[in-house]
C-alpha cells in the first residue's frame, strides 16, 4: 500500500480476541432464526406473511453478519518504522509512525470492555476490541487519518487514541517499544512505562475511561512524566 509503505515491511499482523460472551449470542441467530421461521410458517400458515417473516429474518441475518464481520475484522499492523490500525470490513487503515507515538501513554489494561458502559453501548469505530474483551493495549498517536503526510504529527490527545483488545496485548506493547528504540526515543522512555504492568480497567464508562492516558481531549502529561 502506497500509504504504508515509508513503514516498511511488515512484521507481524494482530487482531482482536473474540470473546464466547460476545460471539455466542449473534452465533446462534442463524439456528434461532431458522426455527422461528418454522414455527411461524405452522402456525401462520399464510404464504404472503410467511414470505415477510422470511424477508425480515433474511435482513436481520444480513445486518447480523455485517456487524460481526465489522467488528471481528480489526487488526494492527506492526512494521520496522510505524503501525497500521483499521479493519478490513467498512474500515479505515490508520498509518502513524513510532515517532508519532507518546511514549509514556502505551499501557496494557485489563477489563477494557469496562470503557463501554454498564448498558453494553456500541463499540465506537475507533475502538478495535470486540464485546466482553479482557486485555488490551493502548496508546496515544497523530490525529486519525488515512494518509501518512511527509511530516512527522504530533500526538492528538481525544482524536489520537488507540485501544485495541488482544490477549496478545502485553507482547504487543513490548513490540511497539521496540520500534520505538529504533525509531531513535530513548531506552529509558520508550521503557518507562513497562513499571505499571498490567492495569485494571474500573468503574462506570467515563471512569474507565479517565483512566487510560491520553482517551480525554483535554489531557496532558503530568509534572512527573519523563
Amino acid at each position: 500500500m502506497p500509504e504504508t509503505s515509508a513503514l516498511g515491511s511488515r512484521i507481524r499482523r494482530y487482531r482482536p480476541s473474540i470473546h464466547l460472551s460476545h460471539a455466542l449470542p449473534y452465533l446462534g441467530c442463524f439456528p434461532a432464526t431458522l426455527a422461528l421461521m418454522s414455527l411461524a410458517s405452522v402456525l401462520v400458515g399464510d404464504g404472503a406473511e410467511v414470505g415477510t417473516l422470511l424477508l425480515v429474518a433474511v435482513l436481520y441475518l444480513v445486518l447480523t453478519g455485517l456487524v460481526c464481520a465489522v467488528q471481528w475484522s480489526a487488526y494492527l499492523d506492526l512494521h520496522e518504522k510505524g503501525l497500521v490500525v483499521g479493519r478490513s470490513v467498512l474500515g479505515r487503515r490508520r498509518p502513524m509512525r513510532y515517532t508519532e507515538i507518546d511514549p509514556t501513554t502505551l499501557r496494557v489494561f485489563s477489563g477494557i470492555d469496562a470503557v463501554r458502559g454498564g448498558l453494553r453501548a456500541p463499540i465506537w469505530a475507533n475502538w478495535h476490541f470486540t464485546g466482553g474483551a479482557d486485555l488490551a493495549v493502548t496508546f496515544l498517536g497523530p490525529r486519525r487519518g488515512r494518509r501518512l503526510p511527509p511530516a512527522p504529527r504530533p500526538p492528538a490527545p481525544g482524536n489520537g487514541i488507540v485501544l485495541f483488545g488482544s490477549r496478545d496485548a502485553a507482547l504487543i506493547a513490548g513490540q511497539i517499544r521496540a520500534g520505538l528504540e529504533r525509531a531513535g526515543c530513548p531506552p529509558h522512555l520508550a521503557r518507562w512505562s513497562e513499571q505499571f504492568g498490567i492495569e485494571a480497567v474500573t468503574g462506570a464508562s467515563f471512569e474507565a475511561q479517565e483512566k487510560i492516558p491520553g482517551m480525554s481531549a483535554d489531557w496532558t502529561r503530568g509534572s512527573d512524566l519523563p
